[in-house]
This record gives C-alpha cells, structure tokens and sequence, in this order.
C-alpha cells in the first residue's frame, strides 16, 4: 500500500482513536465489540480483487464484468454492516449511516460508468498525471454520467483526488472508531466490578 493510501485509510482511524481518547474513550474497550458475520467482509474482499483481476481482460469484457462485481462488492460490504448496527448506540448507528451514504453515492458512477470517472481538472490541481486510468478509475469525458459523485476534489498533499462519498466514509471511520472506543458492554463491567474487601487490621 502506498503512503497516500495509508494516509488516506489510517488516517480516519486515527483521528478516530484521538477523538475516543479524548472524549474518554479507551481502546480496551474495542474487543467487546462484537463482530458477526466477518465471512461477509471476506467475500467482498474476494470479490473486489477480483474486479481488480478484470483489468487484464480485453476492453468489452472487462466493462460487462466490472460494474457487477462492484456493485457486488459494495452490496455485501453493506449488508455486513447493517448486520452490526443492530443493537449499537445511536452514534454508532449514526456512523453506519454516514458509510452506507458513501457507499452508495460511490457506487452510482461507478454502476453508471463501469469505473469510478475522475474530474481531469482536479486531477491537475492534485498534481497528478491526467488522462490515465486504472482498473478502478477512468477520466471523465463528455458521455460521463454523475460526475459530481466521482472523485473531484482535490488533495494535493496527497497527491490524490477524492469523492464526496469517500469523505462520508472518512468521517464515519473516524466515527465509528471513537464510539466503539466507548462500547457500554466494557463499561458496564468495568462500573460493577466489586471494590476490594479491606484486610483486618488495614484501617
């Protein structure tokens, strides 16, 4: 992973953690969160590296097989996180809303172009070499659809441009690591644990 990448997915966990700490939050807390249906995430991954792989098909191909996949991806990475919000606090809930938003407006260029398309002129603000694209990404022309929830806006420290559904699922990182910094079930524990008996004769 490149150090763009990394700051752009570790860098949403981390202000998340300096918001929990903050806020009161520990990190102890996070293993009580618990987790179901991890298989799903499994699947999606899998899914998703294999519309990576569809790059090396030949144009026609690729384009029919690309935006499925995607949107299968995208369809079972959500359905995992529906699954666990049931039962959460409201922000968590919150949180879970914010990432199923950002999904889905990333997921409609994306089922619209068959790629996620790219403003060329925030692309240039970002220093970035215009007009190549990926298995992921391609320029926007004329013919592209829904622009405006592609990847507009510039970062240039980065060198990277970003969708406004990417910056949604920044945000719900951040806080969905913070509230679960404060998960009740932890908490409640840590509030009933019993105080020590004093030995005789320690008055």
């Amino acid at each position: 992973m490149g150090a763009t990448a990394l700051i752009l997915f570790g860098g949403p966990v981390v202000i998340g953690t300096a918001a929990g700490y903050l806020s009161g939050g520990r990190l102890s807390r996070l293993p009580d969160v618990r987790l179901r249906w991890l298989w799903l995430l499994w699947l999606a991954a899998a899914v998703q590296v294999t519309q990576l792989a569809t790059a090396g098909l030949p144009s026609a191909a690729g384009r029919h097989l690309r935006a499925p996949l995607i949107a299968l991806a995208f369809a079972l990475a959500l359905l995992w996180l529906g699954v666990n919000a049931q039962g959460q606090t409201r922000l968590f809930k919150t949180g879970v809303g914010l990432a199923l938003t950002g999904a889905v407006l990333n997921a409609l260029p994306i089922a619209v172009n068959g790629r996620m398309p790219y403003n060329p002129s925030s692309a240039a603000v970002a220093r970035l070499r215009t007009g190549s694209q990926t298995a992921k990404n391609v320029p926007a022309t004329r013919n592209t659809r829904l622009l405006a929830l592609g990847d507009t806006i510039p970062v240039p420290p980065l060198h990277a441009v970003v969708s406004i559904g990417d910056v949604l699922l920044a945000i719900a990182a951040a806080l969905l690591v913070a509230t679960a910094m404060h998960h009740p079930l932890n908490a409640a524990r840590e509030g009933n644990q019993p105080c020590p008996t004093p030995s005789p004769g320690s008055a």
